[in-house]
């Protein structure tokens, strides 16, 4: 049987994975790139990092595991919904491709929301209009970048440029739509209402011609610039967080999958649609068959312990920076922190708000300011658990998965904030792991994505909640509520 690799275009790295259908994951790459700040507040990706990426990172993975390209029988690309890559006729990039986590006009975002009424988005779209996604960002283009805007013709989410870079297709799959705010939940694809009344035309959108396990095309002679041959096949993909729930087991009503990258993600899996009209609970297509995710997203909470480190961490690596909070008492001696440094989503919401640290005193080091860290995005987890529960979704097995899963001491901080049991899973790459699965589905070198699952994905054992951290942990996090709502009196708080 032949290999299958899978790649994931993140925030600042590509992942990719490569996977035999009988030895599991054989090698992993995961190749960098920046995050462009150009000013206060905006933060933007060059669309051509990804491709360069995705040519380190194969023949990376090949050369690590000892395999030649013609071993490899197809490609699986998944990556950020959130974002697009604007081409002109020919295909070039017009302009850099403003991020999710870009807040450079919130105000104007939220008259943008408003004057399309967001409950009558949120029942198109089934998703919570924030700053950041793809509406927002093709608006502000449009009234800001005029010249640009003239000569755009494909407005693409990152996988599906890469598949363009690749073989000239121009498609998407079901995921692709969500969490844009220009989609119709109902019909799978995007608003025709929504298009229109933000005045975005339709026509620049991708269509959606695939399911994530379906082969889009076979590489050409591009296929030589990825270190790949020609002939593979490249299987559609899709969304990263449908990708990464795949990627670590999650697959059955009752499975929930719990990532923090860039932001904290809840992805809740059920057999059917279970709209919400609060749009608190995002809807969207899983990217296996017949199950459905229902996705919480909190922004700012990874991205607030990467400044943590990128400011006062030196040379120290997450591993090391968490480690070094292992001696200091839950709690971390009175310092609270306040993880929003792009905004507040859920369990509150407030665009505009920053992050914040309460009580510093002189004896608190960076280790009290890590193990706050840790504590302040784990807070919010007992919140987004409820929120699930009242909206009749079964909570049964509760994975980890992305980088955070590496940590035990950050996964015990998490099982006994909540009182429950997690899963961590073993290897990280989830996303790309998933899309490895959606490869092997592609070509028939899984029958099913139980299959895939029972083959490829490994897990760790599973934490247990301390009685004692439970118990400490619900009065501090009533502590750390209270100073929340009196730091931050603006916020709306969006679920009890």
């Amino acid at each position: 049987m032949t290999y299958l690799i899978g790649a994931d275009v993140g925030s600042s790295a590509l992942k990719a994975a490569l996977v035999h259908p009988e030895q599991g994951v054989v090698a992993i790459s995961e190749q960098t790139y920046p995050m462009h700040r150009p000013h206060p507040d905006w933060a933007e990706n060059d669309a051509d990092d990804w491709y360069r990426a995705l040519a380190r990172a194969i023949p990376h993975v090949l050369s690590s595991a000892g395999v030649s390209a013609r071993e490899v029988s197809a490609l699986c690309l998944v990556g950020q919904r959130d974002i697009a890559v604007l081409l002109d006729e020919a295909g070039r990039v017009l302009a850099p491709v403003i991020h999710w986590t870009d807040r450079r006009d919130p105000e104007e975002t939220s008259a943008l929301y408003d004057g399309l009424g967001r409950q009558a988005l949120i029942e198109r779209s089934g998703t919570l209009p924030i700053p950041g996604l793809v509406l927002a960002n093709l608006t502000w283009t449009r009234r800001h970048q005029p010249e640009v805007w003239r000569r755009v013709r494909h407005a693409l989410q990152p996988k599906d440029y890469l598949a363009y870079r690749l073989i000239g297709d121009v498609g998407t799959d079901p995921t692709g739509p969500t969490r844009s705010v220009l989609n119709d939940w109902r019909t799978g694809t995007w608003s025709p209402e929504s298009c229109a009344a933000a005045g975005i035309p339709r026509e620049i959108l991708p269509d959606v011609r695939y399911a994530p396990w379906e082969p889009r095309g076979e590489l050409g002679g591009a296929a030589h610039e990825i270190g790949l041959l020609p002939g593979t096949v490249l299987v559609a993909g899709g969304g990263d967080d449908p990708a990464a729930a795949l990627g670590s087991g999650v697959i059955d009503p009752g499975d929930v999958s719990i990532g923090t990258g860039s932001s904290m993600s809840w992805r809740a899996v059920d057999s059917r649609p279970r709209f919400d009209p609060t749009g608190i609970v995002g809807l969207m297509p899983h990217v296996v068959p017949d199950r459905y995710l229902h996705e919480m997203v909190a922004v700012g909470s990874g991205t607030t312990l990467r400044w943590l480190r990128s400011t006062f961490g030196g040379a120290l690596d997450y591993a090391e920076l968490i480690a070094g909070a292992r001696e200091i008492a839950r709690g971390s001696d009175g310092l609270l922190c306040f993880p929003y440094v792009e905004g507040a989503t859920v369990p509150v919401q407030d665009d505009q708000v920053r992050a914040a640290y309460h009580g510093i005193s002189g004896h608190h080091r960076l280790p009290h300011f890590v193990r706050a860290t840790l504590e302040g995005i784990s807070y919010q987890y007992p919140a987004l658990l409820d929120v699930l529960r009242e909206r009749g979704l079964r909570v049964d097995t509760m994975t980890i998965s992305d980088g955070e899963a590496r940590s035990s001491d950050w996964n015990q901080i998490k099982a006994d904030v909540l009182g429950q049991p997690l899963v961590p899973a073993l290897r990280v790459e989830a996303p790309s792991i998933g899309a490895a699965i959606l490869a092997g589905l592609g070509t028939g070198a899984f029958s099913s994505a139980r299959q895939g699952v029972d083959q490829v994905v490994e897990v760790s054992p599973r934490v247990e909640p301390a009685v004692q951290g439970t118990d400490r942990y619900r009065e501090l996090r009533r502590q750390w509520e209270e100073v929340r709502a009196e730091v931050f009196p603006r916020f709306r708080l969006l679920v009890s």
